[in-house]
């Protein structure tokens, strides 16, 4: 399901759709099932803060990434179950997350 208060239905992606859409987001992998990426963020605090915007849009949407954590790193991976794979939706989490990401990963 995606978004409680409208429940829209997930619309399933294509290998080359996701491909093709991922041109635009390298850091982000695509294995044949979900996307996956890796965030290094700047220290402990800014880490929590950002698990705490993908938490309260994944609680909206009723969406919820695969998150694992440790001080200031993060992996996360997206998939939608109902659609045994990648859909729009996890396209649309992946874009906000990138814009909770904008300016908080360390340095590299």
């Amino acid at each position: 399901m995606y978004n409680k208060v409208q429940r829209v239905v997930a619309v399933p992606l294509s290998s080359g759709e996701i491909s093709q859409l991922l041109l635009k987001y390298p850091r982000w992998k695509y294995d044949g099932s979900k996307l996956t990426r890796d965030f290094t963020l700047r220290d402990y605090e800014t880490t929590w803060s950002f698990l705490n915007q993908i938490a309260m849009r994944s609680h909206l949407w009723g969406h919820h990434p695969t998150i694992t954590t440790c001080y200031n790193k993060v992996n996360l991976q997206l998939s939608t179950h109902d659609v045994g794979g990648v859909s729009d939706i996890d396209l649309k989490l992946m874009r906000r997350i990138e814009g909770y990401a904008e300016g908080r990963e360390q340095d590299k």
